[in-house]
């Protein structure tokens, strides 16, 4: 299985980043960068909350929370279709063989 689709994994399930760095055994700043890769690509989307949670219908199963630093709150990940799609063929995919 790739990085990619550990983190996809990861995201999916939820936790924190520390939670999730410590079990792909790597540094919170390269987490950091490749889920921001993932959200460019697609895979991912980004929602930010100034005020703590609350900032979509997920709130109470979020995934991924990321201090935001400052007056941003923090950040959530979420799949989206595309980045649940993939997930779901890798699945398929370990599954089968």
């Amino acid at each position: 299985m790739s990085t990619t689709d550990e983190i996809l994994r990861l995201i999916e399930k939820g936790g924190t980043l520390d939670e999730l760095a410590k079990v792909l055994g790597m540094s919170k700043s390269l987490l950091v960068a490749r889920i921001e890769f993932l959200v460019r690509a697609g895979y991912l989307s980004e929602i930010r909350s100034g005020n703590g949670c609350g900032g979509c219908a997920n709130c109470k199963s979020c995934g991924v929370l990321v201090p935001g630093g400052g007056d941003t709150g923090m950040k959530m990940y979420l799949l989206t279709e595309k980045g649940m799609g993939h997930v779901k063929k890798k699945r398929h995919k370990y599954e089968k063989g």
